[in-house]
């Protein structure tokens, strides 16, 4: 199984944004950008439009924690956007959100928090997305502890037989990495473990030489 160590940008400003598009540039391929709205934090991430639309080289998957992601589509439409990943707690109609995104030309992906059980997965629907991603923390918050219940969801992903990509999503570091892996997850989105590292570079490539390891 490919392990992917995916850095993730969670700010509330523009500098942040460009300092943290910077810092990944060149190192890496894929970033995250987790958005986030009132519904969902006290302190909203950028919007959607600014978050899109900083110029970078990185290719993005686009974490939509908002209120009916479904209304954020057309503005993900982005040369370097490759997937939209949509929290399903405030999504009225799973199955339109995944026509939509695939009417747009993008990879559509589901998010369940951390309280949220599978059976508020659209099986139907799910089944065949290109992502699912399981929070390991409640949603919108940095700096948490990763949870079991978390862990347990993305087995039972695959005991049901999904076999796309599994991103866990919230206290992943070099500690909670091999349970990661191990409970079956093959894309490791990594916040503040990675970016607040003092060598960014080095940390990295030992978190990914951990999941590697691992697998």
């Amino acid at each position: 199984m490919k392990i992917e160590v995916v850095p993730t940008v969670f700010v509330a400003d523009r500098r942040a944004l460009e300092e943290r598009l910077e810092l990944y540039e060149g190192l890496v391929k894929r970033v995250q950008l987790d958005i986030a709205d009132e519904e969902w934090v006290t302190q909203p991430t950028l919007g959607v439009e600014v978050m899109v639309q900083q110029p970078t080289t990185l290719k993005r998957d686009v974490h939509l924690m908002t209120a009916e992601p479904a209304d954020w589509l057309e503005v993900c439409v982005d040369g370097t956007v490759e997937m939209v990943i949509g929290q399903i707690e405030m999504m009225s109609n799973q199955k339109e959100f995944v026509e939509e995104v695939r009417r747009l030309g993008l990879k559509p992906g589901l998010a369940v928090d951390l309280e949220t059980e599978l059976k508020g997965l659209d099986w139907s629907v799910a089944k065949g997305v290109d992502q699912i991603l399981v929070m390991m923390v409640r949603a919108g918050k940095e700096k948490q502890k990763l949870s079991q219940r978390g862990l347990e969801k993305v087995k039972r992903l695959r005991d049901k037989g999904f076999n796309k990509e599994i991103c866990v999503d919230g206290g992943v570091n070099g500690e909670t990495i091999e349970r990661c892996v191990k409970a079956g997850a093959d894309v490791l989105a990594i916040g503040s473990a990675l970016w607040k590292a003092k060598k960014v570079k080095k940390e990295y490539e030992r978190l990914k030489e951990l999941a590697e390891k691992a697998s």
